[in-house]
């Protein structure tokens, strides 16, 4: 019998092919501290995503954007960002905490957590004082919009287009003034697939360190994994996962179902673990 709170659920075979969460993360999960406490590597060896950023290269180009903009650096009127940001009030409250978690795993390296809505509109950032004032003068602020058509190749932007994780580093952002950046981001998606927006780590090209983008990632899902148990609070949730231990972490499959066993909503490693896919959730119509 179906009651209102969580129901576990062992699944124990994945379709062939099939993403899951645990194929992407290591056995034993190490701290953040720790994975930044790891040598860093180059961030450009990936033929994948170097193929990915010429493509973001080719699109700011026909979008018009020039590689040699000056920044607009006069800040966005304060009624604006608080506009925007009661429009996007719940994404706001619920990635808030989850921001300054994070920014305790990268404080005094040079760096910001950036949150956008839909579009790529700046709606909140926490970073270190000294890169704040750095990121004032390409215009990293609330208010500001980074998607590719405003800002050319950029993480934000990138992500939000591919709705992947991304990486753009140093001179591969479009725009030059910008190549001092590093910056790694991931798309939030709710409980239907659809996009919420972005979360980013930015910081001076010198702190790049190649966990980051896993870092922002695995934030990303847990701002998605709150969403849908606020969302779904006082309905039926069922909890799924091949590998029972993996009950009640990060990596748990989420399905919000209605009492019938329709699908409601899904989070990423359920729709993973299921052997679908985002467009596939989309196409439900969820609302």
């Amino acid at each position: 019998m179906w009651t209102g709170e969580t129901q576990p659920c062992t699944q124990h075979a994945a379709p062939a092919g099939t993403l899951r969460a645990s194929d992407t993360m290591p056995s034993r999960p190490a701290s953040p501290r720790t994975l930044l406490a790891q040598p860093a590597a180059a961030p450009w060896a990936d033929a994948q995503r170097l193929q990915a950023i010429s493509h973001s290269h080719q699109r700011s180009l026909a979008l018009g954007v020039s590689a040699s903009a000056v920044p607009e650096i006069s800040p966005a009127p304060a009624a604006a960002v608080r506009e925007s940001i009661e429009q996007h009030r719940r994404l706001f409250q619920q990635a808030a905490p989850v921001m300054e978690m994070l920014f305790e795993q990268i404080v005094s390296t040079h760096s910001m957590v950036v949150l956008t809505d839909p579009q790529g509109t700046i709606l909140h950032a926490v970073g270190d004082n000294g890169f704040l004032e750095k990121a004032q003068r390409v215009a990293l602020a609330p208010g500001v919009n980074w998607s590719e058509a405003s800002k050319g190749t950029n993480a934000i932007g990138t992500a939000l287009f591919n709705e992947a994780p991304t990486l753009v580093h140093g001179g591969e952002h479009f725009v030059r003034a910008n190549h001092f950046l590093t910056c790694s981001a991931a798309p939030i998606l709710d409980h239907a697939g659809q996009l919420l927006g972005v979360l980013d780590v930015t910081g001076d090209q010198q702190s790049y360190h190649p966990h980051t983008l896993a870092l922002v990632s695995m934030s990303a899902r847990m701002i998605e994994n709150q969403w849908i148990n606020d969302r779904f609070r006082h309905g039926l949730r069922l909890s799924l996962h091949e590998r029972p231990e993996m009950l009640g972490t990060m990596r748990e499959g989420m399905l919000a179902l209605s009492p019938e066993g329709a699908i409601l909503g899904a989070n990423r490693s359920a729709i993973e673990q299921l052997g679908l896919t985002v467009a596939a959730l989309r196409m439900m119509g969820l609302e």
